[in-house]
């Protein structure tokens, strides 16, 4: 309990119940205002002790209930992710457009190189990721790297099994040129090291390497004498079933799967191709649900990565939003204008909607429409009892749970004698 005019705790009690607050209150007979949240037990409480006092809701807590149940809604309502059109041609320069395209094509390692050059050059963190199209957290992460960390980390499955392969054979040529400089046989080598004969004079030869010759290059398919016809074929129209029937007749001798994948894959290609073009006046880009339930609490223009303008796509949209932002923006102005007259009006359009989260809002502020007319009027709030609580739970943590109740009270109380003294 904090005494509103000099700003100084009164008293604590170390229970919600109705009986024990009521019975609490009662021990000060000169309250006439109280400030408090929502709780329908205080009320209770307060309306038994002190009939006549009057009582004021926080209107922190009103807007952060309305705030919430808004939240809860829209949690619902969008996708994590939401896309809207925007004007391709408008928006994005073409050259750095290509320039961005290009940079995305580079492999995870080229991509660190350059965004350590840019890094130096003065860009952010930020500005890096947007440029090469890297992940903040991975490009994070490899900046934390070891050197030796970092080349294992730029390795593939395909080129570490390779790497394994590559460092068993050395081991084996070492061992079979040991056992052949001793005077074994390579009957014998080949049968301790469980190769062939043939193997074992390859790698008694001095050119011998471990790397395989065919490392690396592209390998050769049953499809590639056909690839230009199947390509042409496609752009015509052509099912999957015709192009098999037109190129066996023409000496295809594969399976029909692999003329499958090869279409699903060329028109995978084709169509981001389409979708990279520069010539699309028309995109659309991705905005995070995170950052649209921000509107909630805060004007766009003090919003981090949303526009006015985006914002006004995303309301066309979905026009639900918008209502809802509405409805929050008009009940921010029913309190800070002190229009009590207006909250009538606010719940009968609230209720209109016949949103399940926002009857639950306002269900909640009619059972104390009193209190909540008396926030929008007075001056009073709870901004007084929540510092104090903060400073209560720090001098309890630092008891450590170790003495009582009593003791927590009276040091407080005493704290504050001095204080005020």
């Amino acid at each position: 309990m904090i005494n509103i005019d000099n700003h100084r705790i009164v008293d604590i009690l170390d229970s919600r119940e109705f009986e024990n607050v009521a019975e609490w209150l009662k021990e000060y007979p000169n309250i006439k205002i109280v400030s408090r949240d929502g709780s329908l037990t205080y009320h209770n409480a307060i309306t038994q002790a002190h009939p006549n006092a009057v009582q004021v809701s926080d209107r922190f807590h009103i807007l952060k209930n309305l705030t919430g149940y808004c939240k809860d809604f829209l949690m619902k309502y969008f996708n994590t992710k939401i896309f809207i059109e925007t004007n391709f041609a408008e928006k994005v320069n073409p050259e750095k457009e290509s320039l961005q395209l290009a940079n995305r094509l580079l492999t995870l390692e080229a991509k660190m190189e350059k965004a350590n050059k840019l890094l130096q050059d003065g860009l952010n963190k930020y500005q890096v990721c947007q440029q090469l199209g890297l992940d903040f957290y991975v490009l994070n992460k490899i900046l934390k790297m070891a050197d030796d960390e970092r080349v294992a980390y730029f390795k593939d499955s395909r080129q570490i099994k390779h790497e394994e392969i590559t460092a068993h054979k050395l081991m084996l040529i070492d061992e079979v040129n040991k056992s052949h400089n001793l005077g074994h046989s390579m009957q014998k080598i080949a049968k301790e090291l469980g190769i062939s004969r043939h193997t074992v004079s390859q790698y008694l030869k001095d050119d011998v390497t471990a790397v395989r010759g065919s490392y690396g290059a592209k390998r050769k398919s049953i499809l590639d004498p056909y690839l230009n016809k199947i390509d042409e074929l496609i752009f015509q129209g052509y099912t999957c079933n015709k192009i098999e029937e037109i190129i066996r007749q023409k000496g295809y001798s594969g399976s029909g799967t692999l003329i499958r994948y090869y279409q699903s894959k060329f028109k995978k290609a084709l169509y981001e191709k389409q979708q990279n073009s520069s010539e699309k006046a028309k995109s659309t880009e991705m905005i995070a649900r995170s950052i649209l339930l921000k509107a909630l609490y805060n004007p766009v223009e003090k919003i981090k990565n949303l526009s006015s303008e985006q914002l006004e796509k995303v309301y066309d949209k979905y026009p639900m939003f918008k209502t809802i932002i509405d409805l929050v923006n008009s009940f921010k102005s029913v309190l800070k204008c002190k229009r009590v007259e207006s909250l009538d009006k606010w719940i009968e359009d609230a209720t209109l909607l016949e949103n399940k989260e926002v009857l639950s809002f306002i269900n909640g502020i009619t059972r104390d429409i009193i209190a909540v007319k008396n926030a929008i009027q007075y001056d009073y709030n709870n901004g007084l009892a929540e510092g104090s609580v903060n400073k209560l739970k720090v001098i309890k943590r630092i008891m450590y749970g170790r003495c009582s109740f009593e003791m927590l009270r009276n040091k407080i109380l005493r704290l504050e004698k001095c204080i005020f003294n």
